[in-house]
């Protein structure tokens, strides 16, 4: 326990509409606009607080919130960018403490257990200086929760959006749970809020005064943690390594206009394989088994799957794969509007007994293609060295839709190409 902060330790920090944000902080004559960005797949992905305060919220599409706001600016999704700043947010926090958990692309917990005597501040300041530092280094607003527990520190965090901070000490835990509903907690998803709502508990203070085998009956041992939690008590630990094991990983991508050319939406399919291979390689796993998902453009949609041959992160070895099920799953005549592909069945490199007989030359030439390809795509960006079957995502039609973020249209000093993966935060905050 902290001498200082004793056990009311747990922070949380929530970035603030984040992805329009950012793309408000990239480019300031955005601030005080209404944005959104999903531009490359006709729904909105993000919206900014502007945008939200007029009714539009994810998911809608961009012919609905053009209506509702004419003026809407509408970007498309620049996923590098958010990730490049993401890692900003993170090393902002890691100066109040070592111990943190990156959470999400825009979310991340930290343990200030021992930072009492260096910090030499009040919780309320140290909430206050994360907030001002992200706010004036990074271009735009976070809210904080600083609680007992991951599950308390979380929910002070939503309390006062955007730009707020919440510190909830163990004698106005009551006060908080009293007014939160059960189900805005966090890991109380709707069937669970269901089941707790029939039996008339609506608070999450509600819920802390069930008797605890009747919560392990009605929610078994993730409900009964989350229990645990509200009631200040510890249980979920921060995860500070890397995330090293992965179930599966998928890639999709959806296109405009909507698209009847086989040739061209194979060329889409096996671009989004790629991308999901070297993620695989990246991190050091292998796929057992592989699927692909072709949506139409009413948006319903046909899924396959089938083993691979044996573990693998050679596309290679994939493709051909994905050649049949594509084959089995494509209907001439039908318009479609997004490819998806994903690998299961994953195994850890370090974990994987080697077969004798599966490690080929050919296999080992494989590997090094891979590596070759996967070495000059991190230096000059993704599918600068790609298969040639690629070219034919060239036969779509273009498309307002297909605009790239406007960061890959200006050249930094010494580039020849736009392949430098920093994002342009040369500006400072002017609010």
């Amino acid at each position: 326990m902290d001498p200082l902060y004793k056990d009311c330790t747990l922070l949380h920090v929530d970035a603030d509409g984040f992805f329009a944000a950012v793309e408000q902080a990239l480019n300031p004559a955005l601030r005080g606009r209404p944005v959104v960005t999903g531009a490359e797949r006709g729904i909105i992905a993000a919206a900014s607080y502007e945008a939200k305060a007029l009714g539009i919220k994810r998911g809608l599409q961009l012919h609905e919130a053009q209506r509702l706001c004419p003026e809407l600016v509408i970007l498309p999704s620049d996923y590098e960018a958010y990730s490049l700043v993401s890692r900003r947010l993170y090393a902002v926090v890691r100066r109040f403490t070592p111990l943190v958990e990156e959470y999400s692309i825009d979310e991340a917990f930290a343990d200030l257990t021992g930072c009492g005597d260096i910090l030499a501040c009040p919780l309320e300041s140290v909430a206050e200086q994360l907030r001002n530092a992200v706010s004036a280094e990074l271009g735009f607003t976070v809210s904080v929760g600083i609680s007992l527990t991951k599950t308390l520190s979380k929910l002070c965090s939503k309390f006062r959006k955007p730009n707020g901070q919440t510190v909830l000490r163990r004698e106005h835990v009551p006060v908080m749970l009293k007014r939160t509903p059960v189900a805005k907690v966090w890991g109380i998803g709707p069937a669970s809020a269901a089941k707790l709502q029939a039996l008339g508990v609506v608070t999450a203070f509600d819920f802390t005064r069930m008797d605890e085998a009747a919560v392990l009956r009605l929610l078994h041992k993730p409900g009964h943690e989350t229990w645990r939690e509200l009631q200040g008590r510890r249980v979920f630990p921060l995860e500070l390594s890397a995330k090293r094991s992965y179930d599966s990983m998928m890639k999709g991508h959806t296109f405009s206009p909507p698209n009847a050319d086989p040739t061209f939406i194979f060329s889409e399919a096996l671009r989004n394989m790629g991308a999901a291979m070297a993620k695989l390689r990246r991190h050091a796993h292998l796929a057992k088994e592989i699927g692909l998902s072709l949506r139409l453009k009413d948006y319903t949609g046909q899924t396959a799957g089938a083993r691979l041959p044996c573990p693998t992160s050679h596309d290679c070895e994939a493709a051909p794969v994905l050649r049949a099920l594509f084959d089995a799953l494509f209907t001439p005549g039908r318009t479609y509007r997004s490819t998806l592909v994903w690998f299961g069945g994953l195994v850890a490199e370090r974990n994987r007994q080697p077969d004798l007989f599966e490690e080929t030359p050919q296999r080992h030439d494989y590997g090094k293609l891979d590596a070759a390809v996967d070495r000059i795509n991190r230096r000059y960006g993704q599918n600068a060295v790609a298969p040639a079957a690629l070219l034919d995502r060239r036969l779509k039609p273009a498309h307002s839709r297909d605009a790239a973020p406007a960061r890959y249209d200006t050249l930094l000093r010494g580039e020849t190409g736009r392949h430098l993966a920093i994002p342009r935060l040369t500006l400072a905050n002017p609010v």
